[in-house]
């Protein structure tokens, strides 16, 4: 997982030969277009796939750990694409879209529903923080994630890896290219399964909760009719089952312990389909991306588990462990749309900009079935049919011009307008509790302004400096789980958020490209940010928009000490502060309270050894690889009624790579650590939590030709 940081784009330096001491230029196209990271005045993260270590039992954890002020927010069910960076990001998110932070695979965004992104035969990830509305669009508030997938080439190539570890842990892996049609047609394919046991005890149930099994396919083909035309078509397809459970008991004897029955039951499968047309036409470039996503999702769930709410009420827990009988059913489906037509200029001009025209359709179907028998939790009683649907059309331009010898000017602009319809429906299941049917309709449509302005100097071939201002804006919306409806009141919309971010920043390098070091300063002031409180007595999340601010900084850097050695890592800073709270607010908030599920402190350092075989003898090559991972302390809620504990997370590597073959070892949370995702405060005597992965081994080998 290296940040890597990249160079002058004047250069545009080759890779340096495998005996220099030289770090590797990198690109990005955190612009929509491909461009140095060292000429791009915008926070980046790149992850790059030759020093990838990201555990594929948990793609999203691994990727905000590798990128500094960013946090992966685990809140298990359905909502897995879910993100906060630099402070911004809702708690729990209320709807498919209801996120600061948006996931792109191949220009094409991400539900907050949909099935985790597999980081199946990837180029690169980049990591932008900072609002990104003016070319990404779509409520990138906080930053975006562009997950980069490896597109065909003319090349002849065979790949299939195998892995068995500790835990139920097995990985079979498959990557082929061929081309068809020499220098016209080439295509694609890759395929992963990848199973895990799980690692949670179940008290009453048996065996163990937070198994997992995550399907992954893609295939692309890419014609080029002639040197100035490429088109690429990529289908995938993901599905994930899983069984963690998203209540256990904080300071239950034995931590981790679960005691839901029947066990939690999550799955997912996603769809997608894109079609990318560019085409050079000399002074500019033409883009064309057409996409379409299907999402389906379902989640069962004890809303009781016998530990969590023994300690709650007082009552055995025998009580809360009839099978079958606080149960919610949750199924999701949703399809998106996509249309975007983009013209750029050139990459030898001296004015560099993008502008073009984006639609985006969602359209989402939650039902929702809940069971309580429990007394206390009788307003969960019967069923919700709920259809949601967003229209969203844009126009967009952003311009870099050169104003004297190394200073530039970049100002973005882009105009929205959304129009959102809502049905609700609900049916009571003849418990008390709740009405016997209630509905509701309705409509709001929004406009919209979000945008960029910077200013960048390059003082040498080495370094280059930026300050910027930039707009964010997130939507409003209608919850997808409806809280009021079965007591028959009107569900409530939830107001759009905006923002200001100020930015200031440097990338360099060093010691003739052997070092480079880049950093930022950041302040957010963010209104009607979407933060979301849990109300234990209903099991549900409401919202709370309240303002916030945050500000910090975040430092990284690479260094290549000698051929094959290198190091690598980055530190986060983040102070985010509520403020102007309403007083005697029911949430429990208060004006000074930290924001929730933001760590005041991130970082990681890690370090890759490619040593020749020859020096030992053999042929190949041997790879040592580790790297290590914190994140700080953060509250669970807007009230700070208890704070997730700091963790540390070491991965490490060891292998051997021959010409056709090669076998590693690898481990996965090394020291085991147990550590907190996601909690929830039932009351102070009552606090639940989510967990992640604990430690896996394992070996494995690659056969290619």
């Amino acid at each position: 997982m290296t940040p890597n940081i990249g160079l002058r784009a004047q250069e545009r330096p080759v890779p340096p030969p495998p005996d220099v001491i030289q770090l590797e230029p990198v690109d990005v196209t955190a612009r929509k277009r491909r461009e140095p990271d060292q000429t791009t005045p915008i926070s980046v993260t790149v992850i790059d796939r030759k020093t990838m270590d990201i555990p594929p039992t948990a793609s999203n954890a691994g990727v905000a750990r590798s990128a500094p002020n960013t946090s992966f927010v685990d809140v298990g069910g359905q909502s897995t694409n879910f993100f906060n960076i630099r402070g911004g990001g809702s708690f729990s998110p209320l709807s498919s879209d209801d996120t600061t932070a948006v996931v792109y695979v191949g220009d094409m965004p991400q539900s907050v529903y949909g099935v985790a992104a597999d980081l199946l035969d990837v180029e690169r990830v980049e990591v932008l923080r900072g609002p990104q509305g003016t070319l990404f669009g779509r409520n990138t508030q906080a930053g975006a994630i562009n997950i980069v997938p490896r597109p065909p080439t003319f090349d002849q190539s065979f790949a299939v890896t195998g892995e068995i570890g500790t835990r139920g842990y097995r990985l079979g892996e498959l990557v082929a290219n061929t081309p068809l049609v020499a220098d016209r047609l080439a295509a694609r394919f890759a395929a992963r399964y990848t199973a895990f046991g799980g690692d949670i005890p179940n008290v009453v149930a048996g065996g163990k909760d937070g198994a997992l099994n995550i399907t992954a396919t893609r295939g692309s083909l890419m014609f080029t009719p002639g040197d100035r035309t490429t088109a690429t078509l990529a289908i995938s397809y993901n599905r994930q089952n899983d069984t963690a459970p998203r209540f256990l008991l904080r300071d239950a004897a034995s931590f981790p312990v679960s005691a839901a029955d029947p066990r939690t039951k999550v799955s997912g499968d996603s769809l997608g389909l894109t079609l990318k047309v560019s085409h050079d036409f000399g002074p500019l470039v033409l883009d064309w991306i057409s996409g379409f996503q299907r999402n389906d999702s379902s989640q069962r769930l004890d809303q009781t588990d016998g530990l969590v709410f023994s300690r709650l009420t007082g009552l055995p827990g025998a009580v809360f462990n009839v099978k079958g009988a606080d149960i919610a059913d949750i199924a999701i489906r949703e399809n998106t749309y996509l249309q975007e037509v983009r013209l750029s200029a050139s990459p030898d001009k001296a004015v560099a900009w993008t502008a073009g025209f984006n639609f985006f359709r969602s359209e989402v179907v939650v039902d929702r079935f809940s069971r309580a028998a429990v007394p206390a939790f009788q307003r969960l009683n019967g069923s919700q049919a709920n259809r949601f649907s967003t229209n969203s059309y844009s126009a967009f331009g952003e311009v870099t011009v050169p104003v004297v010898d190394g200073l530039k000017a970049t100002m973005g602009l882009r105009l929205s307008r959304e129009d959102k319809r809502a049905r609700y429906r609900f049916q009571g299941n003849g418990l008390p509790g709740v009405v016997t049917a209630f509905s509701q309709n309705g409509s709001q449509s929004d406009g919209f302004a979000t945008g960029r302005v910077a200013l960048s100097y390059d003082w040498s071939a080495g370094l280059m400096t930026y300050v910027s201002v930039a707009r964010g804006y997130v939507t409003g919306g209608f919850p997808a789980i409806a809280s009021n409806t079965p007591q028959g009141r009107p569900e409530a919309t939830f107001p759009a958020s905006a923002s200001w971010t100020y930015e200031v920043g440097f990338k360099s390098t060093w010691l003739n490209r052997r070092l480079a070091v880049k950093g930022a300063l950041f302040f957010n002031d963010v209104r009607d940010g979407h933060l979301v409180v849990f109300d234990p007595a209903r099991l549900l999340f409401t919202t709370a928009a309240l303002d916030y601010r945050s500000y910090g900084g975040e430092v990284e850097f690479a260094a290549r000490l000698a051929p094959g050695f290198d190091l690598y890592g980055g530190v986060g800073y983040t102070h985010a502060r509520l403020r102007d709270v309403p007083s005697g607010s029911l949430t429990g908030a208060r004006s000074g309270n930290d924001v929730p599920n933001v760590p005041a402190l991130t970082a990681s350092l890690g370090g890759q050894y490619r040593l020749p075989g020859s020096t030992l003898g053999i042929g190949g090559e041997v790879l040592l690889r580790a790297n290590w991972q914190y994140v700080g302390a953060r509250p669970v809620d807007v009230a700070n009624s208890f704070n997730l504990k700091s963790y540390h997370v070491v991965n490490a590597r060891l292998g051997w790579e021959g010409e056709h073959v090669g076998v590693h070892a690898f481990a996965y949370n090394l020291f085991n650590s147990r550590y907190e995702t996601f909690g929830q405060s039932f009351g102070p005597t009552t606090q639940s939590v989510r967990v992640g992965q604990g430690r896996i081994v394992g070996i494995g080998t690659t056969i290619k030709f």
